[in-house]
């Protein structure tokens, strides 16, 4: 093998460990180009609501089903799309967060947690999600422009509806944490 033949094989085999840093803006990530990666199974998408006291509920398409569905419109990458789901109040009901009157009490410096797949997080006032405070629906979408959610965006992704950018919107929900202020 020549000199250069092997200066070549040598700074493909260093390629890898000179690749550029993941990204550290939150939210984004650099994929991983290892083979390992590229083999490895996608580990299962599962959405899960913690309430105020530790109650879980693991969302489903079931779960889902049977509570009043919403639509919230927002503006991602400068055109509108129309998102369809459940209100984030009627599924916080369910682990017995304060939603409605409750809201009104002390609840009212309680918080959420949104973490996406990607390990992205949002933080909204208990009560910002609420129908009994803010006119604007807050929904868990399961839909966008009357088809499901593209694999990036899925299970599930939190819109706000009225929101000019996307900046709120976590998608790939893997986590809803209330958490109460002391």
């Amino acid at each position: 093998m020549t000199t250069k033949a092997l200066t070549l094989v040598l700074a493909l085999i260093a390629a890898p460990a000179l690749a550029a840093p993941a990204s550290s803006t939150p939210g984004m990530s650099a994929p991983d180009a290892s083979p390992s990666a590229a083999a490895a199974p996608a580990p299962p998408k599962q959405t899960i609501i913690v309430g105020p006291t530790g109650k879980t509920l693991v969302i489903t398409a079931a779960v889902l089903a049977d509570l009043d569905r919403a639509e919230a419109t927002m503006i991602n990458h400068s055109t509108p799309h129309t998102y369809e789901g459940v209100r984030l109040t009627e599924l916080l009901r369910l682990v017995d967060a304060p939603t409605g009157a409750r809201i009104h009490a002390d609840a009212d410096r309680d918080y959420l947690v949104v973490t996406g797949g990607d390990g992205f997080r949002a933080v909204f006032s208990l009560a910002e999600t609420d129908r009994s405070v803010q006119r604007h629906a807050v929904i868990l979408a399961d839909k966008m422009d009357g088809a499901p959610l593209t694999a990036h965006d899925a299970p599930y992704r939190i819109v706000v509806d009225g929101d000019q950018k996307p900046a709120r919107s976590v998608y790939a929900v893997t986590r809803i944490e209330v958490k109460v202020l002391p």
